[in-house]
Formats: structure tokens, C-alpha cells, sequence
């Protein structure tokens, strides 16, 4: 790998870094017409590195990352053939990272847990990826003190409340250190395109009365959030994103209602709106919609850690808004979807530093 390479370090091996991992090798290949940045600030996707992994599942810890990222629970399938990286997967804080569903899937490890400062500094990371399962509170905490102290940036992709906590942005800027998040928007996800239907419609003159986006997996995302006070946290920020998209209250529920572990990394879901139209006349739209879980995340997850390596190279340091608000799903603060994308692009090309 070249010197100039982004190092990052994830935390969580399961199937979006599994279709993280993929992305670098495939993309190395060429089919760059699939993809809205094959340059992002100069980047391409194979300038990522992985140089430190972290989980607690007995099948992966010890195991090099070419081989942990399809162990068992993970399903995602594989797209590419991955060498050996050289990078072993060290063993993480267990603490509340296997939620009460998933202890009869997830072989909790033996080994002790590693100490994370150590092991982020010998890796050379710039920024450390949480990929942790929803509702991962304690053990998150833990990784965030451990990026902290280890000098490095941070991306959360989970839904734990990081990025919009002020305490914690103000102790990354006291170090200068960026940060982006949180709950990681995937690319033709079920938030995106709910809220692009939904502020399509009241760009029409469509008043949206009641809405819902409700899916089932077969990932081990999705068994996680079976448990209710996980669950709780998933839906409150898909829920809240998809009602920023309109600028009235409106009735909607958001989020997974069951695990099919045949689905593989496979999410199916189910988009039901009902509104008012012209002349008082209903306008109904129920869609299904069908995706791969993995894949559909770390489409948005390359943009993510190509944009903090600029942010890094900047030299800024706490939330970057802009980034935020275009990627995540529950950004410090809010913008519309076309706002957010082009305070994004601006962002990239350098029009704007923060």
C-alpha cells in the first residue's frame, strides 16, 4: 500500500466492513461507471486502508481480516477475492456490544480485551470507524475515548448519540481532531428515498398525512434491533430524519419489524404514504423495495472516510457540519436533501472549510 494511503481503523467486523473491505479490492479493478465519486478530493476508493479491526466474536478475533469479514453471523456474500491484509482482528470491549437477540449467534471471544490506544497508535490509523451494533452505548463510549486519546478522527456510523453530544465535539476540537456522524445514511437506503418521495411530493402541493417505512433483514443489524430499547434508538433517528424532509407534522413510523435470516444481507422494504391532492382527491404510493444491506452502506461509507481525510488534511477539527448533514442520518444539525448534497460537493471542491 502506498504511503499516502488513508488508514483507518474499524471497530466492528461484521457485514458493512465486510462490503467495505470488498469495495477497496473491487474498485481496484476498474467499474468506476458505478460510482457518483470515483475521485473524491483526489481519492479513490483503493486509497483506503484497513489497518486495525476490533470485535468479540470468537470466529473472527485472531483471524486475519480477509477471513473474519466472512465468518460467521456475517452473510454478506462475497463480490471479490480479497489477500491476505496482514491485519489481525484484536479482540474489543464486549461490554453492551451483543444485545440480549443476538447471544445465541454472536461466540463471544475468551480473549481478554486489547488496549485500544496501543493499538490504534502502532497502526498508524487516522481515523477510527464505528461499525459497532445499533444500541452499542457503553462500548462506543469506550471507542471514543480510545480515538480520543489516540489522536485520531472519528466516523460513526451507528445511531448512538456522538457526533450531535456537545461535550464530546468540544473535547475532539480542544485536540483538533475532526469527526463525522451519526447513524451512517446508505445510498439507496430506505431513509434516503423515503425522504426524497415524501419532499417530492410537497414540492407537488401533496400534503402527506401518514407514512411508513418498515423492513425485514436477514443481518445481524437486524436481529440486533429486535430488542426494544435498541430498536427504539434505530427508529427514533430514521423517524426524525424522515420528518425533517417536510415542513409540517405529519404521522410516520420507521424501522425494522423482523429478522429472516434467509435474507441473508438482503433488506426488503415496504413504503406505504398517503396524502391530500388537488381538489381534495388521495394520492396513495406503496412501494417494495429490495437491497443489500452491506453494500448499500459502504457506498456512502467511502465518501465518508475520503471527506475526514480532507477534513484531517485541513486541519479542522470537531462536527464537520457538511459532511453531516449529507451522509448521516442524525446530523448536529439539519439541512434538505438538495442543500445537503451540494454543501457537500462544496465541501469536497473546497468552496467551503467546514
Amino acid at each position: 500500500m502506498a504511503a499516502d494511503n488513508i488508514k483507518v481503523a474499524v471497530a466492528g467486523v461484521g457485514n458493512l466492513t465486510s462490503a467495505l473491505l470488498q469495495s477497496i479490492y473491487y474498485y481496484a479493478e476498474g467499474h468506476h461507471e458505478e460510482l457518483m465519486h470515483p475521485r473524491l478530493a483526489g481519492f479513490a476508493i483503493n486509497d483506503i486502508e484497513v489497518v486495525a479491526a476490533f470485535d468479540v466474536d470468537s470466529r473472527k478475533v485472531g483471524q486475519d481480516l480477509s477471513d473474519a469479514i466472512f465468518a460467521s453471523p456475517n452473510n454478506k456474500h462475497k463480490v471479490v477475492e480479497i489477500p491476505k491484509t496482514g491485519v489481525i482482528v484484536k479482540m474489543g470491549p464486549v461490554l453492551d456490544g451483543v444485545a440480549d437477540y443476538s447471544q445465541e449467534v454472536v461466540e463471544i471471544s475468551n480473549e481478554q480485551a486489547v488496549d485500544l490506544v496501543a493499538e490504534l497508535k502502532s497502526s498508524g490509523a487516522e481515523m477510527l470507524i464505528l461499525n459497532t451494533p445499533s444500541g452499542s452505548q457503553e462500548a462506543n463510549q469506550a471507542y471514543v475515548q480510545a480515538a480520543l486519546d489516540a489522536g485520531i478522527g472519528l466516523i460513526n456510523s451507528t445511531p448512538s448519540a456522538i457526533v450531535r453530544k456537545n461535550e464530546i465535539v468540544r473535547q475532539f476540537a480542544s485536540k483538533g481532531l475532526p469527526m463525522i456522524g451519526d447513524d451512517l445514511q446508505s445510498q439507496a437506503g430506505g431513509t434516503i428515498f423515503h425522504k426524497g418521495v415524501l419532499e417530492v411530493l410537497h414540492e407537488q402541493g401533496v400534503k402527506v398525512d401518514d407514512t411508513y417505512q418498515l423492513d425485514v433483514s436477514g443481518g445481524l443489524e437486524g436481529l440486533t434491533t429486535l430488542d426494544y430499547d435498541r430498536r427504539t434508538l434505530k427508529r427514533t433517528t430514521k423517524e426524525n430524519s424522515i420528518k425533517r424532509s417536510l415542513p409540517y407534522e405529519t404521522n410516520v413510523a420507521a424501522g425494522t419489524t423482523d429478522y429472516l435470516d434467509f435474507l441473508g444481507s438482503r433488506r426488503i422494504g415496504h413504503y406505504w404514504i398517503k396524502g391530500l391532492g388537488f381538489l381534495g382527491h388521495d394520492v396513495k404510493i406503496d412501494i417494495r423495495m429490495v437491497t443489500d444491506d452491506g453494500s448499500n452502506g459502504a457506498a456512502s461509507l467511502v465518501d465518508a472516510i475520503r471527506a475526514l481525510k480532507v477534513a484531517l488534511r485541513r486541519g479542522l477539527s470537531g462536527a464537520v457540519d457538511t459532511v453531516c448533514t449529507h451522509l448521516f442520518k442524525a446530523p448536529p444539525s439539519y439541512q434538505s436533501r438538495t442543500e445537503a448534497m451540494e454543501g457537500f460537493h462544496d465541501f469536497i471542491s473546497g468552496e467551503r472549510n467546514s
